[in-house]
């Protein structure tokens, strides 16, 4: 597991916020276009772990911001997704710490450590109710990534 670099791992503006629509961005690999286009306007963050790639997002909307968390497939497939956020709540993406083998830990809102634990092989999971509150993911039976939460 490893921080990617910006030069290996970067994101440009795509579209920007408006009233109707989220700002979205496209990932850059290596200097090079990818035309994966993915919600969110500031990339904090990029990790490389197996053969996957990790990245936060977060939307750049004062007092509403949202943490988007992306796993993609080295030929750069969506593998899984989920957000962080809770309404009329803002966050600040802080404090990134990765932790040998499989695990990532970081502040955003709450007062809350989360950790994101990386899964070679999906697991099973309820949706809405597998993940602790403030996270939210499409509706489906597994995911590629656990989220816990520590308040602190």
């Amino acid at each position: 597991m490893r921080l990617l670099q910006p030069r290996e791992f970067s994101a440009r503006l795509a579209s920007p916020y408006t009233e109707s629509a989220l700002a979205s961005s496209e990932v850059v690999l290596n200097g090079q276009p990818t035309g994966v286009i993915m919600t969110g306007a500031i990339l904090h963050a990029a990790i490389e772990w197996n053969s996957f790639r990790i990245a936060f997002f977060t939307d750049d909307i004062p007092f509403e911001d949202t943490l988007r968390i992306y796993m993609l497939s080295a030929d750069m497939v969506l593998v899984d997704a989920a957000e962080l956020g809770v309404i009329y709540s803002t966050g600040v993406f802080a404090d990134l710490r990765l932790q040998l083998p499989d695990a990532v830990t970081f502040h955003f809102f709450a007062d809350t450590e989360w950790r994101l634990v990386l899964l070679e092989d999906p697991e099973f999971s309820f949706p809405f109710v597998s993940d602790p509150t403030g996270v939210s993911r499409k509706l489906k039976f597994s995911r590629h990534f656990r989220i816990e939460a520590r308040p602190v």
